[in-house]
This record gives C-alpha cells, sequence and structure tokens, in this order.
C-alpha cells in the first residue's frame, strides 16, 4: 500500500476536530450522565481526562459502536484516495497527539488495517510485534469530512483476549460516522 503524509497535516487535524470531536463545554453536556456515573465509581472524567483521552472517546455519545466487518465493509466502499489520521500518546505531557495524515487508496486501506490488526494479534500469542503496523488507533475520511470511520484499539469480547484471541480480534470496536450522524 502506498501513503503520502500530507504536510499540511494540521489544517486537516482541526477541520476534523471542529467537525467529528466535541470540545470540554460539549462534551460535559452531552456526556453528563457517564461523567456522573464515573464519578460515583470514584474515577472523576475532568479537564485532565479530556485531553488525555482518545479523540474517539472525546465524540458524540450518540455515535454507537459497529463491528469491525461493517466498518472494513464501509471502507471498501469508498472509492478513490481517502486520508488516515492516527494519534499517539506524548509520554511528557501525557496528551494525545495527532502525529501525522496519509493519503492511501479506501481498499488498500481496509485490507491493510484488516491484515495488521489480525496480525498483531497472532503476533501476541507468540510474545512478538510488528513494528511497521499501523496504529491501533485510526481515523479514516475524505477532504469532504462528510463521513469518518473510526478503528479503536478497544474490543467488545474481552473475556476472550486469553482464550480464544482471534475472536476477541474480531470484536474490533469501530465507528462510521455520516453527515446524518452528526
Amino acid at each position: 500500500m502506498t501513503m503520502e503524509y500530507l504536510e499540511d497535516f494540521e489544517s486537516i487535524k482541526e477541520a476534523f476536530l471542529a467537525r467529528f470531536v466535541l470540545s470540554w463545554e460539549e462534551f460535559q453536556v452531552r456526556s453528563k450522565d457517564w461523567i456522573e456515573k464515573m464519578r460515583d465509581r470514584g474515577r472523576p472524567v475532568d479537564m485532565r481526562w479530556y485531553d488525555q483521552a482518545f479523540l474517539w472517546d472525546k465524540m458524540d455519545p450518540a455515535y454507537a459502536f459497529t463491528s469491525f466487518q461493517e466498518a472494513l465493509a464501509c471502507l471498501r466502499g469508498k472509492s478513490g484516495s481517502v486520508l488516515l489520521m492516527t494519534e499517539k500518546l506524548d509520554e511528557t505531557t501525557r496528551k494525545r497527539n495527532v502525529t501525522s495524515v496519509a493519503r492511501a487508496d479506501a481498499c488498500e486501506l481496509a485490507d491493510r488495517i484488516e491484515e495488521d490488526w489480525f496480525e498483531s494479534y497472532r503476533l501476541a500469542e507468540q510474545y512478538m510485534y510488528n513494528p511497521d503496523a499501523l496504529p491501533s488507533d485510526i481515523y479514516v475520511f475524505d477532504q469532504t469530512m462528510e463521513w469518518c470511520v473510526v478503528f479503536t484499539h478497544e474490543t467488545s469480547d474481552i473475556e476472550s483476549e486469553l482464550d480464544d484471541p482471534m475472536k476477541a480480534a474480531e470484536s474490533r470496536c469501530c465507528i462510521i460516522l455520516s453527515r446524518e450522524t452528526k
């Protein structure tokens, strides 16, 4: 797969944040019940939490998770090139930062995301990893930002992580956003 890293990624990142990610103020309103539940469990959700959270954690809670296969099918249904954005934890500030935005073919990217994800589980069983794999949290969208497919590092079948890792891998949590969802 060929990826072209974009030099103007900061402006793309800012447009993405404005389109899909809630500000701290919006997040407090839309996630009020969840914030209260977390506080009751002794896990406060405050500005410090917000700064360290993944972008997908700060999206509208009305965006429902979908299956890995549905997210891949959605991406494979796109023609031409798409943008992919990844984020990384800055060990110094403990904040997550978008480190790059790249352009790639939608179908090739879907194949690579699927291959890397399942390979990471196969390698983990052998206490190995692929240093060339894509990051686990990936945001895929086009220039119009009328849609977005989010691939998270989370799985919905955590119980099978040890007993049946490939089953856990299949349960990767993803989000599909379109013009209608915002």
